[in-house]
């Protein structure tokens, strides 16, 4: 059974509210669209014409020079690095690179597990495949 396709309206006719060849359907074309006046843009791009000189410095108080006696910007953690130096840790597997995009894989048993009751993995998941 062979299906009449619908015939599509010509541009600027259809169920729109809208109508001619300047409009989007049912939204009018946004070029056509009256914009106002904005003199507040051309100042905020020319500020050295129209912002105020600058005023006093301020004050820098004892407490902010004293500083809070905290370590920032030190990590704690140990870096990617220095975990790299220790070799490889007790019952993780390397399985090299895999798949297309060549990311390292690998496996652990029982061993490397930190959970609570830590048991051995199945056949399959020791192989990798």
């Amino acid at each position: 059974m062979s299906r009449k396709p619908k015939s599509q309206p010509s541009h600027g006719e259809g169920p729109s509210p809208h109508s001619g060849t300047e409009q989007h359907g049912w939204s009018p074309d946004v070029d056509s669209t009256h914009t106002q006046d904005n003199p507040s843009a051309s100042r905020s791009f020319h500020p050295d014409k129209y912002a105020p000189a600058a005023g006093p410095g301020r004050k820098v108080s004892k407490e902010e020079t004293k500083g809070t006696g905290a370590r920032t910007g030190e990590s704690t953690s140990r870096s990617g690095e220095d975990l790299a130096k220790k070799g490889k840790p007790e019952g993780m597997h390397d399985l090299g690179p895999k798949g297309r995009s060549q990311r390292p894989s690998g496996t652990r048993d029982a061993s490397a597990v930190t959970g609570v009751d830590p048991q051995e993995p199945h056949a399959k998941d020791r192989t990798g495949k």
